[in-house]
């Protein structure tokens, strides 16, 4: 018997209204939503959220993967994205990401880092883009 791979993520509504999905990544669940303002009841991240967290979590286990592998004394990581739209700039989505590091590192180290940051996964998807083949069932 083989696995077959489970999906990436899987979002479901209802039909009954609202804007409410639940969304499935992974082993986890949650409610997206978006803010009552743009329709929603603010239930949960709006998909731009689900983005930025993509990108938080990428740049966190990356830095902490690089920093395991040097052996180097890195402590807490945080990292705060924030998503915003600027319509007049191409491409008009931009993410402000925000990298505290803690630990006893050196200025190269924490440079290394910062460089480093610039190549998770999900960073390089977001800034070299990504192809989407879409089927309807």
């Amino acid at each position: 018997m083989t696995d077959t791979p489970r999906p990436s993520a899987i979002a479901a509504d209802s039909g009954h209204g609202g804007l409410q999905t639940f969304v499935t990544a992974g082993p986890t669940s949650l409610v997206a939503d978006v803010k009552v303002s743009a329709g929603g009841l603010d239930l949960g991240p709006d998909p731009h959220d689900l983005v930025a967290a993509g990108l938080a979590a990428c740049t966190t286990m990356t830095l902490r993967l690089y920093a395991k592998r040097k052996n180097w004394a890195l402590g807490a990581v945080h990292v705060e994205v924030r998503s915003s739209r600027e319509p007049d700039m191409t491409p008009p989505e931009r993410f402000d990401r925000e990298i505290t590091l803690d630990g006893d590192l050196d200025a190269e180290q924490r440079e290394r880092l910062l460089a480093i940051a610039e190549l998770c996964p999900i960073h390089k998807l977001l800034t070299q883009g990504a192809r989407v083949v879409t089927t309807v069932g």
